[in-house]
């Protein structure tokens, strides 16, 4: 990612506007805003996007929670991905006083307070101004998002293993943060796939599903800087290693211990896939449902079945999916070799199928 990039300032705006259009009159008013925001084009560093936390004051001054930025590497790509889908309103609402634990997005003055919950499925966000702020409404957390980019971004920092597989995915689902004697702690159930890519298709060539904790520490300027990664334990230490992360917390625990691949994580994969594919300069690498190579005719696509996940598409070739099915009940494994087609990304990765009807 080169460290200078031309940003049109109306990116946030144009992405809002395009997730909502709720009515005529707020459209009018998003286009009118973007009419002069495009004209305000000038370089924007990757540095002045900022991530901070409302945290305990620790005597060294008069602000009741302060604020210190937590120190990484969010680029124009993250800022994209944190707010794509999110529905910028002229609605003002009452300001907030900041409590601990509250996140804060910078970036070209514009500070947005990214909501801890949510009320009625829906997440209330806050575009700080001088007086009142603006309601910026989400159907997903904003913050979780910010947070996960942020440990994903220094996973790939300091990750030592070289596993196979040239496109490295990272998302550490984030299952809880929290401070602890002056230090910021995040745990997460981090899964990491690594792709590679042929003749349109990529295969996952290696991998892992591991819960670990993060340990971020206050410098001498009062920012958390990263400290330190502590991974689950191997063997017979597994559990008690997770205990100890979950500091003894049941549900904690059960989140860190029980993790899976869903919906959720596999989304954020692709869209992980989708971004590092995209910085490497792979081209043409999404397709539509019909023209996948190798996969554009008689074919048969499932849509449900045990493993499914949904927002996917399982293909297989149609002559061997029958050949395998003729197959069940003969022998202990029957399955045939196709893809799982992403349909919000078009990402088509090989995949293996096992239930057949």
């Amino acid at each position: 990612m080169k460290n200078i990039k031309i940003i049109i300032i109306s990116l946030i705006a144009i992405l809002f506007f395009t997730a909502c259009g709720k009515n005529k009159n707020s459209n009018e008013n998003v286009t009118e805003k973007n009419k002069i925001e495009e004209s305000k084009k000038e370089e924007v560093k990757e540095a002045e996007i900022k991530l901070f936390m409302a945290r305990e004051n620790l005597g060294e001054s008069n602000e009741k929670f302060p604020l210190s930025e937590i120190l990484g590497d969010l680029n124009l790509d993250d800022y994209e991905r944190i707010f794509k889908g999110a529905n910028f309103t002229d609605k003002e609402i009452e300001k907030k006083e900041n409590k601990p634990g509250d996140v804060i997005i910078s970036s070209d003055e514009r500070e947005i307070k990214l909501a801890a919950g949510d009320k009625d499925k829906v997440f209330e966000n806050e575009e700080i101004n001088e007086k009142n702020s603006k309601l910026i409404e989400s159907n997903n957390s904003l913050r979780k998002k910010a947070l996960t980019l942020l440990l994903s971004n220094k996973l790939r920092q300091i990750e030592t293993m070289n596993n196979p597989g040239e496109y490295k995915t990272y998302y550490p689902n984030l299952v809880k943060d929290f401070f602890e004697d002056g230090k910021l702690i995040f745990l997460a159930s981090v899964k990491n796939a690594n792709y590679s890519y042929q003749d349109g298709i990529f295969n996952e060539e290696s991998g892992y599903l591991i819960p670990m904790e993060f340990q971020y520490v206050l410098n001498e300027d009062k920012n958390f800087v990263f400290d330190k990664k502590i991974e689950a334990e191997d063997g017979s230490h597994y559990g008690p290693s997770i205990e100890k992360m979950a500091r003894g917390d049941k549900n904690t625990f059960d989140n860190l211990l029980l993790a899976n691949i869903n919906k959720e994580i596999y989304d954020s994969l692709m869209e992980d896939l989708f971004y590092v594919a995209k910085e490497k300069g792979l081209k043409d690498f999404t397709h539509k449902l019909e023209e996948i190579p190798g996969y554009e005719k008689d074919v048969v696509y499932i849509e449900k079945g045990p493993r499914h996940l949904d927002g996917t598409v399982e293909i297989v070739k149609k002559k061997d999916y029958e050949e395998a099915k003729k197959k069940v009940g003969k022998e202990n494994w029957t399955y045939c070799e196709g893809i799982l087609y992403h349909e919000k990304t078009g990402i088509a990765v090989k995949w293996t199928v096992d239930y057949f009807e």
